[in-house]
């Protein structure tokens, strides 16, 4: 029986994770992204590119403007997910969401972790002249990236490419990583590295 799936993510970095789940055997039972916000210039409200792809594919969504309380707990607890699968969701999760998952939550993280834990890795590593960049594939826990890590994958950094090419590969890298990742679960075969 396939996975059941939980996705939580909001930009664009994350739609090519959302995109493979997709197309593989695993079920999408809900995706959560954050609400539709007023765009800096011009003051006009957009949904994020994580809703926009699910209303083109037809997936279930939730866009609610926090995960706390009650009723937003309830309704996530009656997914009974296997996994639920973070990539830039933009919202700190409560502690009792991360019990409901059968195997937990799983995130992208845009370093080669334990370098660059927390907000803007990406940025972090082109203005340090880091030589490689990767993505990492961790257990959320409560602290912030402070889960153990499944595996890691990386790449040279190429200091002529933009902040946007990099993200763009870094982005498609994770997702491949990701779907390997989740076939050790499926097995019950993951070894995360404190």
């Amino acid at each position: 029986m396939p996975l059941k799936i939980v996705f939580m993510g909001t930009p664009e970095f994350s739609i090519p994770t959302l995109d493979i789940l997709k197309k593989s055997k695993f079920n999408i039972l809900t995706a959560y992204t954050q609400p539709p916000q007023k765009s800096k210039r011009g003051q006009k409200i957009h949904s994020s590119a994580i809703e926009d792809y699910c209303k083109k594919n037809g997936i279930n969504f939730r866009n609610p403007p926090s995960l706390s309380g009650e009723e937003e707990f309830d309704n996530f607890k009656e997914l009974f997910p296997d996994v639920v699968v973070v990539v830039s969701y933009g919202q700190i999760i409560p502690k009792n969401f991360l019990k409901i998952a059968k195997f937990g939550f799983i995130n992208i993280h845009a370093s080669l972790l334990p370098k660059w834990r927390g907000a803007a890795p990406i940025q972090r590593a082109i203005m340090n002249g880091d030589k490689k960049i990767g993505v990492s594939i961790m257990k959320i826990e409560e602290q912030l990236d402070s889960g153990p890590v499944l595996t890691s994958n990386e790449l040279e950094l190429d200091q002529n490419a933009t902040h946007g090419e990099i993200e763009k590969k870094l982005s498609i890298m994770g997702a491949k990583l990701l779907i390997k990742s989740l076939k050790t679960i499926e097995i019950g075969n993951p070894k995360f590295i404190d």
